[in-house]
C-alpha cells in the first residue's frame, strides 16, 4: 500500500509540473493577446512571476527526488525563456563609451508638493538636476500650486530646453526636460479622457531624433480598490468575500488594458511611420502595464527595451500598496546602444522610481 502512494503521489508530482509548464507558457505569451477583444485573459501577466517561482520549486524539488526529471522543469524554463528575459533580465555590465547620453523616466506623482520642506528644494526636483541626465521625461508633474514658480526656476539652470504640456483632465502635466534643443511637438491621436503621448523631435547633436513621452490610461483603481489589492496578496481577505474582490479587481484590470491596447497600437503606428523614414527613435514613459502585456509586446515589436538590454532584475517601478511591477520603461530603435539600465530606488517621495539609462548613438550605414 506505502508503495502504491508512494508511485501515486510521485505520478501527481509529474502531472503538476507539467501543468506548471503549460501555465507559465500560457501567462508568459498572453502579452500577445489583445485585451480590446479578451480584457479578462490578459490580465493574467500579473501572475508570470508566481508561476515562474513554481516552476523553479519543481526545479529544486527534483534534485532531492529524482535527478532523472530534471529536464522536465528545464525544458519549461527554456520554452518560457523570452517572457523570462523580458521580465527578470540579467546582463554583464558594461562600460559606457564617450558621447553617450542619459535618459531619464519619472512619474513624479505632482512632484509631491505636501512633502516639501519649507525654504528646501523639492527632493525629487533636486534629484533629476543632481542625476546629470541629458533628457527627462516627467509623467504627472504639475505646474499649479504656488511652488510651481520655485521648482521651475531650479530645473531651469540645468535644461535649457523645457516643454510641458497639460492632460485633458486633472492638473498634471507631461513635462520634457532636455539638454538639446526641441524642434517641434506634436500630440499622437488616441482615444483617451485623461491619458496622452507626445512626440518631441529634438536635435541631439546634430541627429535629428524622434522622443516619446508617454502616459498610457492609467488604472484608475480607488484607494479601496488598492486596498483591497493588499489584503487579498495578504491573505486579509478571505472566503466569498475575497472572490468577489478578486473578480472585480481582474474586471476593473482588463477594462482599462483593453482601453489602453490602441493607445499602444497608435504609438507603435507612429513610430513605425519615422523609423521607416530612419529617423532614431526614443520612447519612454509611464506605460501602466508590465513586461508582460499587451502594452509592451506593441511597442517591443518596433523598438528595443532598454532595461532588458542592460538592466538587472525585476527593477519594479512602482512601489505602492504591493503592487511590484515595473510599469515605467526606456525604449529606443535599432541606432541606440543601451548601457547601465536602473530602477533607483533610493528616492521615495513618488509612489514611481525612476528608471534611467544611457544610450549610445550608433548612425546607420
Amino acid at each position: 500500500m506505502g508503495k502504491f502512494l508512494k508511485k501515486l503521489a510521485f505520478r501527481i508530482l509529474v502531472v503538476l509540473n507539467i501543468f506548471s509548464i503549460i501555465l507559465l507558457l500560457f501567462i508568459g505569451y498572453s502579452g500577445i493577446v489583445n485585451p480590446a477583444k479578451h480584457p479578462v485573459w490578459a490580465t493574467i501577466g500579473m501572475w508570470f512571476p508566481l508561476m515562474l517561482i513554481v516552476n523553479i520549486a519543481f526545479l529544486v524539488l527534483w534534485v532531492f527526488i529524482k535527478k532523472k526529471l530534471l529536464w522536465l522543469p528545464i525544458l519549461g524554463l527554456l520554452l518560457a525563456y523570452f517572457p523570462i528575459r523580458s521580465y527578470i533580465p540579467f546582463n554583464l555590465p558594461k562600460d559606457k563609451p564617450h558621447e553617450t547620453i542619459k535618459i531619464l523616466s519619472y512619474n513624479v506623482f505632482l512632484f509631491d508638493t505636501w512633502d516639501d520642506v519649507s525654504g528646501q528644494i523639492n527632493p525629487i526636483v533636486k534629484y533629476i538636476v543632481r542625476s546629470k541626465a541629458d533628457i527627462v521625461c516627467l509623467q504627472e508633474a504639475t505646474l499649479y500650486t504656488p511652488k510651481a514658480a520655485k521648482i521651475m526656476q531650479y530645473l531651469k539652470k540645468s535644461y535649457p530646453y523645457i516643454d510641458n504640456i497639460k492632460k485633458k483632465t486633472g492638473t498634471d502635466d507631461l513635462m520634457l526636460l532636455s539638454k538639446f534643443p526641441i524642434l517641434h511637438r506634436e500630440i499622437i491621436p488616441y482615444p483617451s479622457k485623461s491619458n496622452m503621448s507626445v512626440a518631441y523631435y529634438i536635435n541631439i547633436n546634430g541627429t535629428k531624433t524622434l522622443l516619446v513621452n508617454n502616459h498610457f490610461e492609467s488604472y484608475g483603481l480607488s484607494s479601496n480598490d488598492k486596498a483591497d489589492f493588499n489584503n487579498i496578496i495578504t491573505g486579509n481577505v478571505i472566503g466569498r468575500d475575497r472572490i468577489n474582490k478578486f473578480v472585480s479587481l481582474v474586471d476593473k484590470i482588463g477594462n482599462t488594458m483593453a482601453r489602453r491596447a490602441p493607445q499602444a497600437d497608435a504609438v507603435a503606428t507612429f513610430v513605425k511611420k519615422h523609423l521607416d523614414k530612419n529617423i532614431p527613435v526614443i520612447l519612454c514613459g509611464d506605460f501602466n502595464d508590465n513586461p508582460i502585456s499587451y502594452s509592451y509586446y506593441t511597442i517591443s515589436k518596433v523598438l528595443n527595451d532598454s532595461y532588458k538590454s542592460s538592466g538587472n532584475g525585476i527593477g519594479w517601478t512602482y512601489n505602492e500598496n504591493r503592487m511590484y511591477f515595473r510599469i515605467d520603461h526606456i525604449f529606443a530603435s535599432n541606432e541606440f546602444e543601451p548601457y547601465g539600465a536602473k530602477v533607483d530606488k533610493s528616492i521615495k517621495n513618488s509612489d514611481h522610481y525612476p528608471i534611467y539609462c544611457w544610450l549610445k548613438y550608433y548612425p546607420k550605414p
